[in-house]
């Protein structure tokens, strides 16, 4: 009974140990008050299971919501950077951090506006800051075009998904709205998720995806409103997924 009992905690501490890594959450928008939501969901379930966080966060608007201090010494420390961003123009050495983060093949999560994170739509850089307009179709494998209103978007599993790890004893996730058409996703883009406006064709909303020479994992969902926060499936989804990326089978 005792040896069962020093094998019990031994498999708890290597548990622990896979789970011990670091992430990074760049957060630089302000529709979707992920600068609250995020932080929450970090204290609420990825804290009590041995990960670490470092919160690199810009302000909602003005002439400095396009710097993101510290995130080069950030991301030379992470195990897994997790953004959401909308529409924001980093600084030059932060935009070349983050390129190369994912040219070395660490994983990137991204959520909800991250489609558009570094994308002005044709505004005017900054000066000594830098783009990343194909972040979208080359690293999530996504096809961001706009989105519908606020109809009810229910949520279905994709064709031969049901399988994935990311998607493992996942409950019922509530309709969506402001629906994001994102179709047709890369290539090598797989679905997980879809959801459809009544009338309209279903969009993907969660996938996975590989990027660059080193294959670094993806993530993306275009899901990440502050309600759907508040669902613990949706969060346990999430948490799956950010373990998916980081290929750790705990």
């Amino acid at each position: 009974m005792k040896s069962l009992f020093i094998h019990a905690l031994l498999l708890f501490g290597l548990a622990q140990v896979s789970l011990a890594q670091h992430i990074v959450f760049l957060i630089g928008e302000r529709e979707y008050k992920t600068a609250e939501s995020l932080p929450a969901y970090f204290e609420s379930d990825l804290k009590p299971a041995g990960f670490t966080a470092t919160f690199i966060t810009a302000p909602p608007e003005g002439e400095a919501k396009n710097d993101f201090p510290g995130l080069e010494e950030a991301l030379a420390k992470a195990d897994l950077c997790l953004v959401s961003v909308r529409r924001r123009a980093p600084k030059s050495s932060q935009m070349a951090a983050l390129k190369a983060f994912a040219n070395a093949g660490k994983p990137i999560v991204g959520i909800r506006t991250s489609s558009h994170a570094f994308h002005l739509g044709g505004k005017e850089v900054p000066e000594g800051h830098a783009l990343w307009e194909e972040f979208d179709p080359v690293v999530l494998g996504g096809n961001y075009h706009g989105h519908y209103g606020n109809e009810p978007a229910p949520i279905s599993i994709a064709k031969g998904a049901g399988s994935h790890p990311i998607l493992a004893d996942i409950g019922e996730l509530a309709p969506t709205s402001k629906l994001y058409r994102a179709a047709p996703l890369a290539e090598k883009a797989q679905a997980l998720l879809f959801a459809t406006v009544e009338g309209k064709e279903p969009e993907p909303v969660a996938w996975t995806h590989t990027f660059g020479p080193n294959n670094a994992r993806i993530f993306y969902t275009s899901l990440g409103l502050a309600d759907e926060f508040a669902n613990p499936e949706f969060r346990k989804f999430l948490t799956q997924a950010i373990l998916w990326a980081l290929n750790d089978p705990a």
